[in-house]
């Protein structure tokens, strides 16, 4: 069984994305307040660019994942076949990028060297996919590696050197590097000198089932891309990146369910469900209450012009959140299907499988967002910046309601897993003062000021006065949240002693 411990790998993936939120929070102002709007949108452009360029390794690396999970050795064989994929990756980056270039007017030089951020993304993905399923708590541990490193070097590159989006596009590169290497590191437990062909071949042979999968989530972030061709300038993906980088404060709350696949793959049951649910709730709900109050302010601390699509924003967080409901849903129907525990596996049952119907429906859902997408831009294109993304983020939000209904309804249909409420009156309750002692105190702070350290202070402020407001009432409150506090001291205390 992998070594999954569901709330303390929840845990450590959520701290590892709240400090890579306000690190990558300061890392985006460096970068916002340093690029132009459109240089802005061109860098998220290339983001998007390596999603798809990583497409010949997600294609296998949930299947490693699942292996992982179940303690195979795995490193070897998946290097190996990672090393065989490279080549592919580097060539749908090329043209990718080329071809964009010429619809977004832009130089195709710095589109094409932003391959330098995919080579040692492509490293990441091989120890993700090891870690995701053998111990995903490690992630967490190597995100935060990831996101103090980004900022020092973003800091000396971009802000002190000033050299712009190449020296963004160096900072990522070896950010990345650090955080692949902490990752295969600790994946050594499961590596043999010897390529397991049959292994290969097994994964391999699920690439169909996961093409379906990685498709959609393609065609799940061409929304950027779409708004850039349609409209013909990059500004525009500038916007609505800004958007989604503040949403993340939200949209971060995923990590917390990190452990649950893993588990219920290696035997995990309703009790381990409720458990990763209730965690998840008890720290997502504060989030998205707190984010609808400041999000205006986040956005003008990473230019006072991106404050214009504050909406948008809330729709992001608001669908981010419903596709964490859905989330639940597919971990469980992917999670409690068993038809590939045996190495040998045909492409029947892969395709009979409850994961391929999930992966199916999925995908069609997508194509009907794309399409959605590309309709509205074509007929309103000729609205304003921030019209043209805060529509498009409540199309968003629609497709989200959509899917996680159809996940959470496959669940009850496949699965006896189910989701308990339990808890949420507490958490809402908390929440709900929180926001009023967030909103009071924002009242007293007045305008923001024009500076983007002075402003992000008194956001800090509220922040901290929010969390320890909630926290306090709580802790009052819930008694599992005082049991959670006493499981992260032992933690702590027991690393104390280890050290």
């Amino acid at each position: 069984m992998s070594k999954v411990r569901l709330r303390l790998s929840g845990a450590l993936m959520f701290a590892a994305n709240l400090v890579g939120y306000l690190t990558g929070f300061i890392f985006t102002i460096f970068i916002t307040r340093r690029l132009s709007e459109e240089e802005f949108g061109v860098w998220a452009l290339i983001g998007s660019f390596i999603m798809y360029s990583l497409m010949p390794f997600n294609l296998v690396s949930s299947w490693i994942s699942r292996d992982a999970a179940r303690g195979k050795k795995v490193l070897f064989s998946a290097a190996v076949l990672f090393a065989l994929l490279t080549p592919v990756s580097l060539i749908i980056y090329f043209v990718i990028a080329i071809g964009s270039a010429t619809a977004v007017n832009y130089d195709p030089w710095t589109l094409i060297l932003g391959v330098i951020i995919l080579i040692p993304y492509i490293l990441l993905t091989l120890g993700m996919a090891i870690q995701s399923g053998y111990a995903p708590q490690t992630i967490g541990i190597a995100g935060i590696f990831f996101e103090v490193s980004k900022v020092i070097m973003a800091f000396y590159l971009v802000v002190i050197l000033r050299m712009g989006l190449i020296g963004a596009f160096i900072t990522l590169s070896i950010a990345y590097l650090i955080q692949a290497t902490l990752l295969l590191q600790r994946s050594k437990l499961l590596f043999q000198k010897q390529v397991n062909k049959e292994l290969i071949a097994k994964w391999l042979r699920g690439t169909p089932i996961s093409t379906v999968r990685i498709v959609n989530d393609v065609l799940a972030g061409t929304d950027i891309v779409l708004m850039s061709i349609v409209t013909g300038q990059a500004i525009v993906a500038g916007y609505w990146q800004a958007a989604v980088a503040a949403s993340a404060l939200v949209t971060s709350s995923t990590a917390l369910m990190a452990g649950l696949s893993p588990r219920l793959i290696s035997g995990g049951s309703q009790k381990d469900l409720d458990k990763v649910f209730d965690f998840t709730m008890m720290l997502m709900i504060p989030m998205l209450f707190g984010f609808m109050v400041l999000s205006g302010d986040i956005l003008w601390v990473m230019r006072p012009a991106y404050s214009s699509v504050w909406i948008a924003a809330c729709f992001l967080a608001l669908a981010g959140i419903i596709r964490i409901f859905g989330n639940f849903g597919e971990a469980a129907v992917s999670g409690m299907d068993k038809f590939d525990q045996r190495d040998e596996v045909t492409m029947k049952e892969f395709l009979k499988s409850r994961i391929f119907t999930l992966n199916i429906l999925n995908l069609v859902i997508t194509v009907i967002y794309v399409i959605s997408i590309t309709f509205y831009l074509l007929v309103f294109r000729g609205l304003s910046l921030a019209e043209i993304v805060i529509g498009i983020a409540e199309i968003n939000l629609l497709f989200a309601v959509i899917r996680s209904a159809i996940n959470l309804n496959l669940m009850r249909s496949f699965t006896k897993l189910r989701l308990n409420l339990r808890n949420l009156p507490h958490y809402l309750i908390a929440s709900t003062l929180m926001i009023t002692v967030i909103y009071i105190v924002r009242a007293k702070i007045g305008r923001l000021p024009a500076g983007a350290i002075e402003a992000t202070s008194w956001i800090l402020v509220l922040i901290t006065t929010g969390a320890l407001t909630y926290g306090v009432t709580l802790y009052i409150l819930s008694k599992d949240f005082r049991i959670f506090l006493k499981e992260v001291k032992s933690f702590i205390a027991n690393m104390s002693l280890s050290l």
